[in-house]
């Protein structure tokens, strides 16, 4: 398969930085009190001197997409169940999409949302070599 990846980069000039991946994650929020609206959301790279234990069991999708030459460029996207969005949750940054289906799983609505709204803007402002653009 990274034959044929590399024969289709060589045939068309697509550089590395227009090769991107994503996927999907589904994670248990943990974190608060049941019936809390707050949401925590912490950097990997954060030191923990204790675990503490939450018992919300809620459960969200992180949309992700890094790019080939190692940089992470587009903004993530979150998808929460239920049909409820709340206007704080767009207070952090407007390009991260933030989306509801009924399991809090991604659906072609979704995935077509976060293709369309993140993806296809941010992936282009980042295209100066006017190449094809490849999603993995």
């Amino acid at each position: 398969h990274f034959q044929l990846l590399s024969n289709l980069l060589k045939e068309h000039g697509i550089p590395w930085e227009n090769v991107y991946n994503m996927d999907e994650k589904g994670v248990q929020m943990g974190g608060g009190r049941k019936n809390s609206q707050e949401k925590f959301f912490f950097s990997r790279e954060d030191r923990m001197m204790y675990r503490q234990k939450g018992d919300s069991l809620e459960l969200i999708t992180i949309i992700d997409c890094v790019c080939a030459d190692g940089t992470a460029p587009i903004k993530p996207g979150f998808v929460f169940a239920g049909a409820t969005k709340f206007e704080e949750w767009f207070e952090v940054d407007n390009e991260i999409m933030i989306a509801n289906s009924e399991t809090g799983w991604t659906d072609d609505e979704v995935g077509f949302e976060w293709f369309k709204k993140n993806f296809v803007p941010q992936a282009t402002a980042r295209n100066h070599s006017g190449k094809p653009i490849l999603l993995i």
